[in-house]
This record gives C-alpha cells, sequence and structure tokens, in this order.
C-alpha cells in the first residue's frame, strides 16, 4: 500500500469523509448509505498499525480530525448560514462543530486504549459492542446530541427495516460489525491466508440482511385509512414570527377556513411547532383563548398545535431553574414549547411539554445545577430557557364518544432520540406525529435530513409518523419509511395538504426491549478500557486472538 495512504493522518480524514458521504443527504443518491460499511476501516487499521507506538495526543489528533470532517460534512448546516441569522446561532453552530467531535471519538479512544493492552483482536471484537454502546451514550443526559448516530446512513435501504428489531443503535451496531470483518480480511489477506470463503460467508450475510429488509417492507400490511389529517405549513418567516403572535394564530385560522371551505372534511388538523407563539392559555389571554375553542367548536375538528405553555408552581414543587415572577417574586413558574389538542365540545386539552430540547438554544443543559449561568445563554427570539418536559403520553383525537387515534406528539429536536417515539408507542400512540420549525435552516439539507430521521422513527415503531413544519418538509410517513408524494407540500411555499394516517396497535420488538445490546456494549467497554490495566487480568485473558496480533499493512 502506498505509503501515503498508510499515512495515519490520511486513513483519519478518509474515514471522515467516507462516514461524511454516507449521511443522508450529503450525496444525491439514496444508496449512498453503504459507505458506511467502509467509514471505520481506514480509522481501524491506523490503530492497528500505529496505535501502540504513537503517543496518545497523536492518536487522539487522528480522531479529532476524523470526526471534524464527519460534523462538517453533515451538520455544517446548523450554523444556519442565512441573512438574518441570530449571531449567537451562528457562534453555537461554530461551537458545536468544534467541540462535538470530542464526544464522537470516546469510543475510538477506549478502543486506543484496548490495542494497547489487550492487543487488536480484543480491539476488533469490542469495536461494534464500543460504537453502538457510546452512541447510545451520546443519546443521554441534557448535554446529548445524538443525530449522528451512524445507522441513519443506511435510511434509504432496505437494511433499514430490521430497525423494528434493533434500533437505530443496533443499525450502528451491524454496520460496525461488517467493517470490523473487512479489517479482518484486510488483515489475513496481508499474512497470506485465503480470504475467499470469509469473503463469500461475509456477501451471503449482507445479501440475507438485505432479503430480509427488503421481505419486511413487502409483508407490512396496511390499516383502513381512518384518520383523515389536514397539515398545514404556513412558511412564515422564524424571526419574524415571534413578533406579532396573534397575527400567526389567526393566519393559520385562514389556511384551515380556506381548506375546509372547498369542502374537505378533516378528523384532525395539525399546526407546526409554536405555531401559537405565546402563552394562551394563561389567564391573561382568556379572551383569546375562548375564541380560538368556540372556533374549533365550530369548525368539528381536533386541533394540534404548537404553541407555548405556561406552568405556576405550587410552593416548594418549582425545580431549582424555574423562573421567578418579577411581579411576586415568591412565584416560581416555567414556560414550556409545547403541543396541545384541542377537541371540539370538549373542555379537557391534553398537553405534551417538549422532554428532550436542544442544547443551550433552548435550554442549558443541566441547568438545575447550573441555574447561575442560565442568563449567559438567552437568545432573542423568544425560545431560550424553556422548562424541560416530564411525561410522554399520546393526545387522543376525540369525536363526540368516540376517541378515533392516539397521536404521539414529538416536537422538534425529540425525533432524534428514539426513546421518545418508544414511550410514546408504550403509552398507547397508535400514530406518531412530528411538528417542527425547521425553518432556520432553510436552503440547507438540515430540514430534509430531520425528515430522515423521522422515516427511522416510522420504522422502529412501525407507525404511520405525520410531519408537520413551518416551512418543510411536512408530509406523510408510512411504517415502512416511505411515502408519496414527498413532499407533500414544497419546502419554503405557504400550504395546506390532506392526508389519510393509518392507525396500529402493534408493537414491534424495539418498543418492547428498547437497547439492551448497546448498554451491554457500553458496559463492556469500560469494563475491558478498567481490566486492561490490571496486571492480573492481563496474565490470564481467557483467549487470545493469535492469528493477527502482529499482522500490519
Amino acid at each position: 500500500m502506498s505509503s501515503i495512504l498508510r499515512a495515519p493522518f490520511v486513513r483519519a480524514a478518509l474515514s471522515g469523509t467516507l462516514l461524511g458521504l454516507a449521511f443522508p443527504q450529503v450525496l444525491p443518491f439514496g444508496l449512498a448509505g453503504v459507505l458506511s460499511f467502509l467509514g471505520f476501516v481506514p480509522l481501524l487499521l491506523a490503530i492497528i498499525d500505529d496505535g501502540r507506538a504513537t503517543r496518545s495526543w497523536k492518536i487522539v489528533a487522528w480522531f479529532y480530525l476524523t470526526f471534524v470532517i464527519y460534523h462538517g460534512l453533515t451538520n455544517w448546516w446548523v450554523c444556519s448560514w442565512q441573512e438574518r441569522t441570530d449571531p449567537y446561532l451562528f457562534a453555537s453552530g461554530i461551537a458545536l462543530w468544534l467541540f462535538h467531535p470530542f464526544f464522537l471519538m470516546l469510543p475510538f479512544v477506549a478502543l486506543a486504549s484496548i490495542r494497547r493492552r489487550l492487543g487488536t483482536g480484543w480491539m476488533l471484537f469490542m469495536a461494534p459492542l464500543s460504537i453502538a454502546g457510546f452512541e447510545w451514550l451520546h443519546g443521554q443526559t441534557d448535554a446529548s446530541y445524538p443525530w449522528l448516530t451512524t445507522g441513519y446512513s443506511l435510511i434509504h435501504t432496505p437494511f433499514a427495516q430490521i430497525a423494528d428489531t434493533v434500533g437505530v443503535y443496533g443499525l450502528s451496531f451491524l454496520i460496525a460489525s461488517v467493517n470490523v470483518v473487512i479489517v479482518y480480511l484486510t488483515l489475513q489477506r496481508v499474512v497470506g491466508r485465503t480470504v475467499v470463503y470469509q469473503a463469500v460467508a461475509l456477501c451471503l450475510v449482507l445479501a440475507s440482511w438485505l432479503g430480509i429488509g427488503v421481505w419486511k417492507a413487502a409483508d407490512l400490511v396496511g390499516a383502513a385509512s381512518d384518520v383523515r389529517v389536514m397539515i398545514i405549513q404556513p412558511n412564515e418567516d422564524p424571526w419574524d414570527k415571534w413578533g406579532d403572535t396573534r397575527a400567526q394564530v389567526r393566519m393559520h385560522q385562514q389556511l384551515t377556513d380556506s381548506m375546509r371551505n372547498s369542502g374537505v372534511v378533516a378528523d384532525v388538523v395539525v399546526w407546526s411547532e409554536t405555531s401559537i407563539p405565546y402563552t394562551i392559555r394563561d389567564p391573561r389571554f382568556m379572551p383569546e383563548w375562548d375564541v380560538l375553542q368556540q372556533w374549533v367548536d365550530t369548525s368539528s375538528i381536533s386541533l394540534l398545535a404548537g404553541y407555548a405553555d405556561i406552568m405556576i408552581y405550587a410552593p416548594g414543587q418549582a425545580p431549582p431553574s424555574a423562573r421567578q415572577s418579577r411581579v411576586d417574586p415568591s412565584v416560581r413558574f416555567d414556560a414550556f414549547n409545547a403541543a396541545m389538542m384541542i377537541n371540539a365540545g370538549k373542555s379537557d386539552v391534553p398537553v405534551h411539554r417538549k422532554s428532550m430540547l436542544t442544547p443551550f438554544a433552548e435550554r442549558l443543559p443541566f441547568a438545575d445545577q447550573l441555574t447561575f449561568a442560565m442568563s449567559w445563554i438567552e437568545w432573542g427570539v423568544g425560545i431560550s430557557a424553556w422548562g424541560k418536559g416530564q411525561t410522554r403520553l399520546p393526545l387522543p383525537v376525540v369525536k363526540g364518544s368516540d376517541t378515533l387515534a392516539r397521536i404521539g406528539t414529538i416536537i422538534c429536536i425529540e425525533s432524534i432520540y428514539p426513546e421518545v417515539a418508544r414511550d410514546l408507542v408504550n403509552n398507547g400512540s397508535d400514530i406518531l406525529c412530528v411538528i417542527t420549525n425547521d425553518a432556520w435552516y432553510n436552503g440547507t439539507w438540515g430540514p430534509e435530513q430531520h425528515y430522515d430521521i423521522a422515516r427511522m422513527r416510522a420504522i422502529e415503531q412501525r407507525r404511520n409518523v405525520i410531519r408537520c413544519a413551518n416551512s418543510g418538509v411536512s408530509g406523510i410517513i408510512r411504517s415502512d419509511g416511505s411515502e408519496d408524494p414527498h413532499p407533500a407540500i414544497a419546502p419554503m411555499t405557504q400550504g395546506a395538504v390532506m392526508v389519510a394516517a393509518q392507525r396500529s396497535g402493534d408493537r414491534t420488538l424495539y418498543a418492547v426491549l428498547g437497547d439492551p445490546m448497546p448498554i451491554l456494549g457500553l458496559i463492556l467497554t469500560l469494563l475491558a478500557v478498567v481490566s486492561a490495566r490490571i496486571p492480573l487480568i492481563l496474565r490470564n485473558l481467557p483467549f487470545r486472538f493469535t492469528s493477527i496480533e502482529n499482522t500490519s499493512l
């Protein structure tokens, strides 16, 4: 192999490039996702060939290069790059680009340590467990951002269909496993061993996986299209919408009435995230709230709408991060990014409060522990320092005495957390719905990536997913991740569309079991890293991978 291609930094850059090109929307064709089967190969070879003799800081530099390229190719759009972009939004996007690689590299830091102390074989054995385990960990806590989970790379291929069994982290495990087998075959080939049979076996495994995916998608039986859904896409400037908030409500009502006056009958109308951008249910705005309820009643619809909710805490019940009233300092409250279901003729209004918030942009991570720092990150467009919702329950669509559907509502970035959709399904949701405002990223592939992530949630839970976005991408995703048409409303245009959502009461294996494999993988990785530093364990390893310990390219 060329000495240039063997250089660790070249291999690191190649891995970052392959992983980036494999991610949805980076290349204009879905089958690019199979590049993920090669994405980790150069980096693993660099660890094998040069990881033992190289200083730790240089190894960390390899990893940083890999993942700064990966993040840059896939998530450059987070900075917004629009004329009216808030400086805080732009700066936070740059900060994410610079610091996110340190989180993404963690499994490889662990693998480099295992390589040094336990050898190449143990490192390769642990690689899929470590990668899946740390990706799962990256989706936990307030500071999490699991957008770049490797498993999403396969969303446009039949390989993704087994996510109803293993979830997106299970797909990451399988992708990493294929990479490990390719590395192993490469090492065997170097020492002159015949690898034809092993290579054929790998191809057969991939073909079987592909076949299972095709079969799963074809075997899905569609339910009756019994829920008529009207999706409203307002296409409002995300910076202006916080100005005349009442005009936002009137505009949504006009779009809805226009569709209804054309003869369309809807069971439920869906408005996007913060489509009502003020605390309309606050007693101060009771007349406006009464008008909205009367409009729903006379329209004979159910309205699922994103809005700003407010909760005033009983004395002694407020979390440390709760806000303090300027009028009465003894009053503590929180504002929430929320969604509500208003059913015609019903006074009860069920609410879902967003439980996973965008770090820094919507809430300071660990705000209850870092209350002194909350004022440092306030953003000038009305969406910073939201409260954190504590429950995940479906919002029922009720007509008279009948419940037509139980819609599990997911607000914006909540959709990148598999456990949010899983909790909603396990709590009785028969349809999922993502409401979002992706207009901050108009003109980039961010909204389409976000849509692709919703596809994964549809496959994992085998639920139809309604998607309502301020400026797109809006539509209906079927339980196999497909949709027709795409998009249902052209991006960056104002409009409304009727779709038919199919209910399902079945739970997938993934909904029932969750993520035991990546959790186990994380535990085993940490045990391996710690155990490798104990001489007694090193001397008494149960087995060694002697055939590849001293192999290099």
